[in-house]
This record gives structure tokens, C-alpha cells and sequence, in this order.
């Protein structure tokens, strides 16, 4: 019984190992990024961040979109207030994010001005 009992007591310890966190960065001239999420097995729940170097509080945009990979996930605002804009990102039973895997970020901003730049771990160079 003792033998059964530690069985199952060290399958539940290492199920439970398999969350991992990951946190990606990058910048643009004009921009800084980041993804921070936790992930257990085929469960993925994280957030952006997108900050505007030059900005505050009282920075307002027209239109700012935000494009990662290519439009799997996306966000327009239009008279958006504020130099900071945070994206949610949750899936189940998804193919989830690698720590090791880059993202590919489009900004667009008042309709003229455009940026692209990648979220990488910076562990993973």
C-alpha cells in the first residue's frame, strides 16, 4: 500500500512540474515588448506589453495596431490614450508558445508610421 501510495505521490509531484513560464523582449527605435506567460502542457496563458518610448500618459494615438506573428493575434485601437497597450493570450488544447521561439511584432501608429521587430529570449542567444 506504502509502495502504491509513493507511486502516485511522485506521478502527481512530476505532472505538476510540467508548468513552465517563459518571457520574450524586444524593441523597436520607437517601441519595447515583452510576453510573459505560463504554460502547462497544451494550456497557454499569458499577456503583451507594448510601450512607446517617447511617451506618457498623455501620449494619444489616431490608430495604433498591434500585429504579432503574421495576425494570429491582433488589436486596433482608435483614439487610444496612453503610451502603454496590453494584449491577453489564452488558449487551451493550443500548440503553445516555445521558450526559444521568436514572435514577430508589426506596429502601426497614426496611420504613417510603421515598425517591426521580434520577441526572443534573450537566454535562448
Amino acid at each position: 500500500m506504502k509502495k502504491i501510495f509513493l507511486t502516485a505521490l511522485l506521478l502527481l509531484i512530476l505532472t505538476g512540474c510540467s508548468n513552465e513560464f517563459i518571457n520574450l523582449t524586444g524593441e523597436s527605435k520607437n517601441w519595447t515588448g515583452k510576453y510573459s506567460a505560463n504554460i502547462d502542457g497544451n494550456d497557454e496563458d499569458g499577456s503583451y506589453e507594448f510601450h512607446f518610448k517617447n511617451g506618457d500618459g498623455n501620449t494619444q494615438f489616431q490608430l495604433l495596431e498591434v500585429i504579432i506573428n503574421d495576425g494570429s493575434t491582433t488589436k486596433s485601437e482608435e483614439n487610444f490614450k496612453g503610451a502603454t497597450i496590453n494584449i491577453s493570450s489564452n488558449c487551451k488544447g493550443c500548440y503553445v508558445t516555445k521558450k526559444d521561439e521568436k514572435q514577430k511584432v508589426t506596429i502601426r501608429w497614426d496611420d504613417k508610421n510603421e515598425e517591426t521587430f521580434y520577441l526572443k529570449n534573450s537566454k535562448a542567444e
